[in-house]
């Protein structure tokens, strides 16, 4: 039995608890007596002797631990919270590293890539003149901003804008490179144009006309030094990347000491360097150097293609290149890249030139659309995934217009529609998104090449009651008619929403095991109907289908795809499910499906 006792110190019985347990049993234990440990053993045992030998070993006293004397209160207030702030720590860094995380694992591109351009030609989109003189401005581009951002567009290009005599209906009788046509407006107009863009996250390309204005692309007034045949092999294989190529081009040198090559490297930068001065003063050097100062993010260069085989193409394309920059952008025609002779001129048009220009004929038929596409698609263009992206046109200012040249006149938005759905950067030209026509005017025989270049349609269109001109003022050329009536009215805005956000379709390829590959396949091309599908390994498929016949047709394609949804095409047939086994299409009629996975 323990006795309680009050005996002790203040300090022990303030201790703690388990110091005072050990307090008292060490001391009941010292006061038990000897004979009462007798009477407790004869009691219990029968009477028998206690045993002798065991004692009872009762550790120190509690003063002598020096655990005794910690601060125990403050240890645990201590550990809690430090362990309440890793936990919040953790909980935060778990936050932050959800937060940043991008929603989407799309892959990188640069800000012309796979976007929507938008071609203006300025004295056809809108006059803002209250007096009138019927021909459109700058100050009416600026106008029409909010309804090409509405539409979407990326890339706003502006053809000719430089003086000319008897601009517009002889435009391309231009008198210089670096000045605007009074008629457009003044150089304050063409500021408040660019800032009013980029203040809606555009772009602004410009049509610079070469040819036939500059005879040759290095200085007239500079005598071009001309390359030996050494310097002009060292030169080629500085712009070609393919070492198959290299040992092509430069067969009359199998080796060479390196003392030697350092030499021609030496003699290759100072001769690179005096052409340069060769160029610098260069009419379209002075002319991209003026525009950039006025804001502009680009050049289409056409007419490239009758310079690309002067001996000094590369070196002006690679410093016309350095002037832009990687921020702003070249356009060129195909007919550049195919009319480049040597391997040099074709790699300095496929690494300088950032879209190459492919206008896409549709009057001929599907089967024929689909040869075009796969031209491209399995050309020079997807060998490389640094090479140039593809700038698909169906209409321009080079061509006539949609609907005055394929069979089915309401068929205009189908084709557009087909052009977004192309890999690369798509082109509309000014109002095929709402199918206007060439001008059909009688007292206007003299000005055939113009007649693809009627004023805007604007009734109805945007949100202004605004027309091309004022009324009683006569345009340039007669307006154009009211586009015809179609289904698909409105889906060009659409499907370019549905290009910005879906990666199968605004990408230009698939990088698999090292090989480019276009991720567009044309299902199907005949009796008019038209299957193109763009893929993206783990995501969903989409596929464009459209009727262009005359005829409405009813297709069994099951043995293509089993079914999807409809994300863009007439509103009858808007988020509703469709099935590939029985398809109605009327003629002139376009939808894009999203297949099931």
């Amino acid at each position: 039995m323990v006795e309680s006792t009050t005996s002790g110190s203040s300090s022990d019985t303030n201790g703690p608890v388990c110091a005072q347990l050990l307090t008292q049993l060490n001391t009941a234990y010292q006061h038990l007596a000897p004979d009462a440990q007798a009477l407790f053993y004869n009691q219990e045992n029968g009477g028998k002797p206690p045993l002798v030998g065991i004692q009872l070993m009762v550790p120190k006293p509690s003063k002598d631990y020096r655990f005794m004397k910690w601060n125990w209160p403050l240890i645990r207030k201590t550990c809690f919270w430090s362990l309440m702030s890793v936990l919040a720590g953790c909980t935060a860094l778990v936050i932050g590293v959800i937060a940043t995380m991008p929603r989407k694992c799309d892959p990188a591109v640069q800000w012309w890539q796979g976007s929507v351009f938008y071609e203006i030609f300025p004295a056809s989109f809108q006059d803002s003149s209250k007096g009138g003189d019927g021909i459109g401005d700058l100050r009416g581009i600026t106008m029409r901003l909010d309804y090409l951002k509405k539409l979407g567009v990326r890339g706003i290009r502006l053809n000719s804008i430089f003086p000319a005599a008897h601009y517009p209906e002889y435009y391309r009788n231009i008198e210089n490179l670096t000045d605007l046509n009074k008629q457009l407006g003044t150089l304050d107009d063409f500021s408040k144009l660019v800032r009013e863009i980029h203040r809606q996250n555009m772009s602004l390309i410009l049509d610079l006309p070469l040819y036939p204005f500059i005879k040759t692309l290095y200085s007239e007034s500079t005598p071009f030094e001309k390359q030996n045949k050494t310097d002009k092999a060292v030169h080629e294989r500085r712009n070609v990347t393919d070492t198959v190529i290299l040992q092509e081009i430069i067969p009359t040198i199998p080796s060479m000491p390196q003392q030697a090559i350092q030499n021609i490297q030496m003699f290759e930068r100072s001769n690179t360097y005096q052409n340069y001065n060769n160029i610098s003063d260069n009419s379209v050097t002075t002319a991209i150097n003026v525009w950039l100062k006025r804001g502009v993010d680009g050049f289409y260069l056409k007419g490239l293609e009758h310079y690309v085989n002067e001996e000094s193409f590369t070196d002006i394309l690679m410093h016309w290149k350095s002037i832009l920059g990687s921020e702003r952008i070249f356009i060129c025609h195909i007919d550049a890249l195919n009319a480049a002779k040597t391997v040099a001129a074709k790699n300095s048009i496929l690494m300088k030139v950032d879209l190459v220009d492919i206008p896409l004929n549709i009057a001929n038929g599907t089967k024929e659309i689909k040869r075009q596409i796969e031209d491209v698609t399995k050309g020079i263009l997807f060998e490389k995934p640094d090479y140039s992206w593809v700038h698909w046109s169906i209409g321009s200012v080079d061509s006539k217009r949609i609907a005055s040249t394929i069979s089915v006149k309401n068929a205009t938005l189908s084709a557009t529609l087909l052009g977004l759905m192309l890999p690369g950067t798509p082109n509309i030209f000014y109002g095929d998104e709402i199918g206007i026509m060439d001008c059909e005017c009688e007292d206007h025989k003299d000005l055939a090449h113009v007649h693809n270049l009627p004023p805007m349609y604007w009734d109805g269109i945007g949100d202004s009651d605004i027309k091309f001109a004022s009324i009683g003022v006569t345009a340039w050329l007669p307006e154009s008619t009211k586009p015809l009536e179609t289904s698909l009215f409105g889906t060009i805005a659409e499907m370019i929403n549905l290009r910005s956000e879906t990666t199968p379709i605004y990408v230009k390829a698939v990088l698999k095991e090292n090989q480019v590959l276009a991720n567009c396949d044309i299902r199907y091309a005949d009796d008019e109907i038209i299957v193109i599908e763009r893929w993206y390994p783990r995501r969903n498929s989409y596929v464009f289908l459209a009727n262009l016949g005359n005829k409405s047709q009813i297709k069994d394609l099951s043995f293509l795809y089993y079914g999807g949804q409809v994300v863009v095409g007439p509103s009858y047939r808007l988020n509703k499910d469709v099935y590939f086994k029985e398809l109605t299409i009327p003629p002139g009629e376009a939808f894009v499906i999203k297949l099931d996975k």
